[in-house]
């Protein structure tokens, strides 16, 4: 079942309701821990829930094999579980083979209390914004419940009416009928012995040529109306996938219902869809109205700088422990109030596709544009704390006189800007770059030093096998007793020590995901700025690794056009090991389909980004939709484009056999042999499924 907008009232009250037992936990909150949104919207709830006192448990998962893992662990005390970005892809209660007549409750029935209704002693609710909906939990299942956006009863009448029908048409399916039907030609033409049988009645006695005929027609039409349902929940499958909302936006939609909203909530759900903004801006753009006017509502001396101080009470004097949440200009340049001028610039994703940073002839581009608008070079490089107040100052309107020459005039904006006392302030998408650094790095950028050492000691392993193995054909050659029974059991032995070396490794990479994700939780918590200041500069260190990396695919022109996609297949280089976490690998992919978009071919095409894992064998695959160029992205926001890799990954994998592991919450990334690349590929080029 679902819960529409004006009904998340009666969820919480049921979470509540179910979950209140002071002694014990019967609360668990399963969240995707490489997901911001999420982890901004679990942080929302943890709030709410902690005040109404109720007992929690908040468990980071990457995937759904690890879910079912710790789903299977759970007490049976349990009796509410949130999902929280991710689920509404799959029929949660297939995948985790839940028996409903387990958590049936026998109801004592009287003559007061009368009701058809079955009651259930656990539920699963799932908030999550991608799209499409699986219909078995929307509309099959009253254990799942799902927190909906308004998708249901805005666009999906005709799917719910078809799910149904399909229900009704299987429960009228007479087994004899259906058996016969199947031997029927596609012409309908039937042959004598069919004929006789319909002749005959239960009793025996001869059919009425009329009842004959009648059945007949409804055999037919039935077969058609089962033919109609089914298309048209094939097409609403295989339609692509989306984000179509943020959760933070959703919790902040119940919060505003029971009366929760203060300013803290406000930005957390401010950053749940800032982080959408790279990759779903049409999310972003819709949301903005609503959030610029409850900053208005929640600030309202916000243009008289009046702010709010973490105890509750207004106050127009800045003090040092003064909080304060701010609609000021914003710019489409990366960690300006943390760098200076001309690296922001320099490292943005947009300027970077406007101007092609990336060659000789965008540098000198770059260049004369500052010339133009009036900045040295020498003050541009300076650290925006300490560059000319009376550049920033006037930035806005330099940036207004100047830009639009280089297509640069979509770069200012008006976004979020939280102040924390004397320690300084950050916006929106510098807070949400800072986050997303943590989640792919963590405390330490030493991991990927490890992961890079673990490489070399990889290869330093080859090696010593490699020497064994000539040393027992040297031994063999001079009469020693070396047989080929010890060297196959040798190799054996070395195939199962790396198949579990690659199994430990992954784990290893998982539980330090884990770690990341509860770094960033800490990162959310106002008093932790040092956590924050080192996401800004882990975030620095990825950017410029990224624009290194980025270079390098387009000065060597290693993105192949497919005809229907673009590819480009990662497979040495210095920075490898960091594209091993998806987060880093889509900012890559960011990367490379903002300059694709501002391409002279201006073809939009989807891009398959492959990295080599060489500790694994194996690659990590994304599918990246294509993207309109800043600008126009904003005139199309009721065409979106959809990711169709999702589907043409499974049916590919069905195809070809190939050894593919799906189990990210993004369904278009994927692990898959390194053996399997290269036939997969090709058949997706020729399926015609994008």
């Amino acid at each position: 079942m679902y819960y529409r907008i004006d009904q998340y009232t009666n969820a919480y009250n049921k979470i509540l309701k179910e979950s209140s037992n002071p002694s014990t936990c019967q609360l668990v909150i399963f969240v995707s821990c490489l997901n911001i949104d999420a982890l901004c919207a679990t942080r929302m709830l943890a709030t709410l829930f902690k005040k109404q006192l109720v007992q929690l448990q908040i468990v980071p998962v990457f995937g759904y094999s690890e879910l079912k893992t710790h789903y299977s662990k759970l007490d049976e005390n349990i009796n509410s579980i949130i999902l929280v970005g991710f689920g509404s892809y799959v029929d949660i209660e297939t995948f985790l083979e839940i028996d409903p007549n387990e958590y049936r409750v026998e109801q004592i029935r009287n003559e007061a209390t009368v009701t058809n209704e079955d009651t259930y002693k656990r539920h699963i609710y799932i908030l999550d914004s991608h799209r499409p909906w699986n219909l078995d939990n929307l509309f099959g299942s009253d254990i799942v419940q799902c927190f909906d956006d308004g998708t249901v009863d805005d666009s999906l009448g005709e799917q719910k009416e078809a799910y149904f029908k399909l229900i009704e048409l299987e429960a009228e399916r007479d087994p004899d009928q259906d058996e016969h039907s199947d031997d029927e030609s596609e012409d309908d033409t039937d042959n004598d012995d069919e004929d006789e049988e319909d002749n005959i009645l239960d009793n025996g006695k001869r059919a009425h040529p009329d009842d004959i005929q009648d059945k007949k027609q409804a055999r037919k039409l039935r077969r058609k109306q089962i033919s109609k349902y089914e298309t048209i929940l094939e097409e609403y499958y295989s339609q692509g996938t989306t984000v179509v909302n943020s959760i933070s936006s959703q919790v902040y939609s119940l919060m505003s219902a029971i009366g929760e909203t203060n300013l803290v909530q406000l930005w957390l759900a401010i950053l749940g869809a800032t982080s959408l903004d790279t990759t779903y801006s049409a999310v972003y753009n819709n949301l903005y109205p609503i959030m610029q006017d409850e900053v208005k509502r929640l600030s309202p001396g916000n243009g008289l700088h009046i702010s709010t101080r973490s105890n509750g009470s207004n106050s127009a004097i800045k003090t040092p422990d003064t909080l304060s949440l701010e609609i000021q200009p914003d710019y489409y340049l990366f960690l300006l109030r943390h760098s200076s001028l001309y690296d922001s610039f320099y490292y943005s994703n947009f300027v970077n596709a406007k101007l092609s940073l990336w060659s000789e002839n965008g540098k000198k581009r770059l260049h004369k544009m500052f010339a133009r608008m009036g900045i040295p070079l020498s003050t541009a490089h300076e650290t925006w704390l300490y560059m000319d107040n009376s550049i920033k100052r006037e930035l806005g309107n330099i940036f207004h006189k100047n830009l639009d020459r280089y297509g640069l005039q979509d770069i200012i904006r008006d976004g979020f800007v939280r102040t924390f006392g004397y320690r300084g302030s950050i916006s929106a998408s510098e807070y949400v770059e800072s986050l997303a650094a943590l989640l792919e790095a963590g405390s330490t950028l030493n991991a990927t030093n490890q992961s890079n050492s673990s490489g070399t000691s990889v290869s330093t392993s080859n090696s010593n096998i490699n020497g064994g193995s000539s040393n027992g054909i040297e031994n063999n050659h001079n009469g020693e007793k070396n047989s080929n029974n010890n060297n196959s059991e040798y190799e054996e032995d070395t195939i199962e020590n790396s198949r579990k070396k690659a199994m430990a490794s992954m784990e290893n990479i998982r539980k330090q995901w884990v770690s990341n994700f509860w770094l960033s939780w800490d990162a959310l918590d106002e008093k932790n700025i040092d956590i924050l200041s080192k996401g800004i500069r882990h975030a620095q260190f990825l950017q410029k690794s990224i624009f290194n990396t980025g270079v390098t695919i387009l000065e060597k022109k290693m993105i192949k056009h497919l005809r229907i996609y673009r590819l480009c297949v990662l497979q040495d280089g210095p920075d490898l090991a960091i594209y091993q976490n998806p987060l880093t690998l889509l900012r890559l992919g960011n990367w490379l389909i903002e300059c694709c978009a501002e391409a002279e071919d201006k073809q939009l095409l989807p891009m398959v980004l492959a990295c080599l894992d060489e500790e694994t064998d194996t690659y990590l695959v994304a599918g990246l939709s294509p993207r309109y160029p800043r600008g126009l992205d904003t005139l199309r926001t009721k065409e979106p484009i959809l990711n169709n890799f999702s589907m043409a990954f499974q049916q590919i994998t069905a195809q070809t056999g190939a050894k593919v592991k799906i189990d990210n919450f993004e369904s278009s990334i994927i692990e898959i042999r390194k053996d399997d690349l290269s036939p997969f590929l090709e058949k997706l080029t020729l399926s015609g499924l994008l």
